[in-house]
């Protein structure tokens, strides 16, 4: 082999694992720095999730007068949306925020039931 032959293999080598580094997806670990090391909520378009004390038809994204099967659908889609199997393999975090999540939907449409009834 030689010289010629030897510089092409190191430098489409050195090329290819920058390629491969530029466009494989990059673990994401940790939170964000001004988060104070809790996991960010949220949906995927980065809104950021309601509160711990927002009414019922916050936390499902309905209005206040929806009627029950307006209800019953965004209890279904966020129900999906937070599933705490979605995240099984994203660490700890984001299955805390799942878990977290997912029981305010349930406490949300359990009170939208309860109002409802």
């Amino acid at each position: 082999m030689g010289g010629y032959e030897l510089i092409a293999i190191v430098v489409f080598f050195l090329v290819g694992y920058w390629l491969v580094d530029f466009f494989w997806p990059k673990k994401k670990t940790g939170a964000p720095p001004d988060s104070g090391g809790a996991p960010m909520a949220g949906n995927a378009a980065g809104h950021a999730a309601p509160g711990d004390n927002a009414a019922w038809h916050e936390v499902l994204g309905v209005s206040p007068d929806a009627d029950a099967e307006q209800i019953r659908k965004a209890y279904e889609e966020k129900s999906a949306q937070y599933h705490p199997s979605r995240v099984a393999g994203m660490g700890p975090e984001f299955e805390q925020t799942a878990l977290r999540m997912t029981r305010r939907v349930n406490d949300a449409f359990q009170e939208a039931m309860r109002t409802r009834a």
